[in-house]
């Protein structure tokens, strides 16, 4: 009597089924493990960029206040630094060790700024009117060191003869320039628990003497 074998294919579908689901698996880990890569060199793009263009804004803030402090010869002194009120509450606070940050003399070449060394910081927080370090510092802020020195301008000469007597006479034009360096430390805070992006921006800008605007400053 004659048997016929019975081939029985139910495991071979199990396995291919375990491997098939083991190769989307791991597809899947590397697939979500790359999505969260990309998302993540996407924010630290967008906060450096932030600060970036925060820190190049600083610059012209700092500018216009230092053009403000020339017009009004400086800031009087004040135990308790100097508020200058900004629109929606962003405003900017002076050291009261650099009260006199329009004079300082930097020959060569101004620090950096940074929480515990700046000039000028920007937004401050001031709980009850008095300046709040600890809360300035705990938000997206622009440190700002200001120093710079003298310098003369080329002038314009014209050179005339003098008639008769052989002799050339001139008229020459010339002037001086406070020429400062403005340097930028813009700190960008985040909520999503990556690291603090940070930027510094260092600029020159000259200011023609004699050329002081209208002090809008008490």
């Amino acid at each position: 009597m004659n048997k016929k074998l019975q081939h029985d294919d139910g495991g071979f579908v199990l396995i291919a089924s375990l491997l098939i689901l083991l190769v989307l698996t791991v597809l899947g880990i590397s697939v979500n493990r790359n999505t969260t890569t990309e998302w993540q060199i996407a924010v630290n793009d967008r906060l450096h960029k932030d600060a970036f263009y925060n820190a190049d804004a600083a610059t012209e803030l700092a500018a216009e206040v230092l053009e403000q402090s020339l017009a009004c010869l400086g800031f009087q002194e004040n135990a308790n630094g100097k508020r200058l009120l900004g629109a929606a509450g962003y405003d900017i606070y002076i050291d009261k060790d650099s009260l006199g940050f329009w004079r300082n003399y930097a020959p060569n070449g101004v620090s950096l700024p940074s929480d515990a060394a700046r000039d000028l910081v920007f937004p401050a927080t001031f709980t009850n009117g008095t300046f709040d370090e600890n809360a300035t510092n705990d938000q997206p802020h622009a440190n700002i060191n200001i120093g710079g020195n003298t310098k003369l301008t080329a002038g314009a000469a014209i050179q005339m003869a003098a008639g008769y007597e052989g002799v050339g006479k001139s008229l020459a034009l010339g002037g001086a320039v406070l020429l400062y360096d403005i340097n930028v430390q813009q700190v960008v805070k985040n909520n999503i628990g990556q690291n603090d992006s940070e930027s510094v921006v260092c600029i020159q800008y000259g200011h023609v003497l004699g050329s002081e605007g209208t002090c809008n400053y008490p």
